[in-house]
């Protein structure tokens, strides 16, 4: 949880594979309106939203090499399905936090 904390850049596992990078930019570019869902979804307070799009985060961060990325958005994930409050924010400012230090 440490390492979700920092403010040092985060980049892909998958960087340096030229055949990744096309697929990494379209990824890091959808980043900003998954962060945008994401506090409008804690604005208004719709959990199953959030649970969505951590869900889909979990799925997609591994395969993008960001492994971090997956394991804060299934603790978010389940989270909202333990309907905890507490945690579901601070899972949620973990993740969009993580989602800000994300670079090509």
């Amino acid at each position: 949880m440490l390492d979700a904390l920092e403010n040092a850049p985060v980049r892909s596992a998958f960087c340096d594979d030229e055949d990744f990078q096309e697929l990494i930019e379209m990824f890091i570019d959808g980043i900003a309106e998954k962060q945008q869902i994401l506090n409008q979804a804690s604005i208004t307070d719709q959990r199953e939203e959030i649970q969505v799009l951590a869900h889909q985060l979990k799925g997609s961060g591994a395969g993008y090499g960001f492994d971090e990325l997956s394991r804060i958005a299934a603790e978010l994930e389940q989270a909202c399905k333990t309907g905890d409050p507490v945690m579901i924010v601070q899972h949620k400012e973990l993740l969009s936090h993580y989602l800000g230090r994300i670079v090509l």
